[in-house]
This record gives structure tokens, sequence and C-alpha cells, in this order.
């Protein structure tokens, strides 16, 4: 599940409704409670309930690139995979890819000299720490 999607949301919305509908029922029927009170402990049910989904998420989500402590080039992890060029690269060679499901930000290889245009698909060539160097895709 991608972080922050329409899923992710929905799972928060469908989480918060369900926290708060079953804590507000339960708390009018089995206690005394007035209904403000019972209003606030919903409330911080549905917080605590979202908080601790979220997390839950997060660590569980799915890493698709995992950079390790002095991790600046790693040359095997997504060379010639394809990737598809978010936006059109700028005269230096900079601009924005999708791989793996991901944004990364990427630079045209050096050997490459034409312009790369948003929607192209592309070959990784390696990636420098955060950066993934890109050529245009040949096919093979």
């Amino acid at each position: 599940m991608q972080r922050y999607s329409r899923i992710w949301w929905l799972s928060i919305l469908l989480s918060s409704v369900v926290t708060g509908g079953v804590s507000f029922v339960l708390l009018t029927l089995l206690t005394a409670l007035p209904i403000e009170k019972v209003l606030v402990i919903s409330a911080l049910s549905i917080l605590i309930g979202d908080i601790v989904l979220a997390l839950a998420m997060e660590a569980i989500a799915p890493t698709h690139v995992k950079v390790g402590p002095g991790d600046r080039r790693l040359d095997a992890e997504l060379p010639s995979e394809p990737a598809f060029a978010l936006t059109d690269f700028d005269e230096f060679g900079h601009g924005q890819v999708l791989a793996r499901g991901e944004t990364w930000q990427a630079r045209q290889s050096d050997d490459y000299s034409g312009r790369i245009a948003a929607g192209d698909r592309v070959q990784i060539v390696c990636r420098e720490a955060l950066t993934l160097i890109v050529r245009a895709w040949n096919g093979s």
C-alpha cells in the first residue's frame, strides 16, 4: 500500500468510523457517563486508534529500495530495469522518474545526449545515493 494513497486514507477513515462507533455504543450502553464524556472518550479512542494504525501501516509497508548506512552507490540493485519519466528533463539532464512504484530524482547518463520527455520509458543505468542515473530505453 503506497503511503498517503487513497487506500491508505480510506483505511484510516474506516478505522475511525469503527473505533468511534464501537466505543460510543459500548460507552452509552454499559456506563452511566454523561454524553459529553462519552464523546470525549470516543474522540480520544479514535485518535489513539488512528495513530496506532498509521504506525502499524508504516512499519509493515513494503519498502522497495533500502539505502543502508554509507550506501552511496549500488550498481546491481536497479540497473536495466525500466522506469518512466514523470517530468521533462531539464537542460542539465535532471528530472523525476517512476521506478518500482516510487518517484525518484533522476539524472541522464553522461553517454546519452538526447532529451528525455515526460512519459518516456527509460532504462536505469545505476544509482548514486538517492538519484537514479537513466538513459533512453533501448528495448533490450
